[in-house]
């Protein structure tokens, strides 16, 4: 079962699929729209990181655990992927018509890097 033995299922904010989802539905339906393409898209993740599973809230197997890799959106208009990884949640970008979309050869990117910490002092 999903979210077995966290006893969540049903309760506002559970881990469950249903519960997830009607939470970050009710957060895009009542988050306003930004000013522009950087405030929109910081909404999205935060919007999304609400609902994030962590590791060690799903157990699927002896340590193994089900959790949220990756998040990400896609402005469609300008070709540009946003994503973050569960190690590293700084917000990043592919800008598709910086590549060649004609190409047969697979572009690769090194997604899953160690999280930085940004001291301010």
């Amino acid at each position: 079962m999903y979210s077995r033995s966290l006893g969540t299922h049903h309760l506002p904010g559970g881990m469950d699929s249903e519960s997830r989802f009607v939470k970050v539905c009710f957060a895009l339906n009542h988050a306003p729209k930004g000013n522009d393409e950087v405030e929109n898209v910081t909404n999205f993740f935060h919007i999304l990181q609400a609902v994030e599973q962590a590791k060690g809230l799903d157990q699927v197997g002896p340590n193994s655990y089900e959790y949220t890799m990756y998040t990400s959106c896609m402005n469609l208009d300008q070709g540009i992927l946003y994503f973050n990884c569960y190690d590293d949640n700084r917000i990043s970008a592919v800008d598709m018509h910086k590549e060649n979309l004609d190409s047969s050869d697979l572009v690769t990117y090194d997604l899953f890097k160690k999280q930085e910490i940004n001291f301010v002092n």
